[in-house]
């Protein structure tokens, strides 16, 4: 197996997360195209609906993956957003089972368990996203 410039660390984390069947998948995606693989059972995607927006999302998330990216905190999965990142891992036939958040001054770091529905095949992923400003969570409060 050859790896794209990964660490011994990383090397044995996609090894033992069997990241490279999640990376695989991102390859055909990018090959394929999202049209042709409405109907491929690795990919939940026969009724949903693909805007512009997740076109991008998709798209940056598929070089990320195949980047080996979300292995660790230094090659987190960076510019999804967190329901961004649901989004695409639900493509993929993910979802979360745990999740830890480390918050850093200007940004939250989500380590997040994510669980293939169909193979059963857990793994840790890690998702780099902008913290919230003050200001913009002042706007949700009620004001008395």
């Amino acid at each position: 197996m050859q790896f794209k410039n990964l660490s011994e660390k990383e090397q044995n984390l996609v090894i033992s997360s069997k990241y490279n069947l999640l990376r695989d998948n991102a390859i055909i995606l990018q090959s394929k195209g999202i049209e042709a693989c409405r109907c491929d059972d690795r990919f939940d995607l026969k009724e949903m609906k693909i805007t512009d927006d997740a076109i991008e999302l998709i798209e940056s998330g598929i070089k990320q993956l195949i980047d080996y990216r979300g292995l660790t905190f230094d090659r987190a999965l960076e510019g999804l957003t967190i329901g961004g990142f649901y989004y695409f891992m639900h493509i993929f036939r993910f979802e979360r089972r745990r999740q830890l958040a480390t918050h850093f001054k200007t940004y939250i770091m989500d380590s997040m368990l994510m669980k293939n529905s169909v193979t059963g095949d857990e793994m840790w992923l890690a998702n780099k996203v902008a913290k919230i400003s003050d200001e913009e969570i002042e706007k949700f409060k009620k004001k008395e």
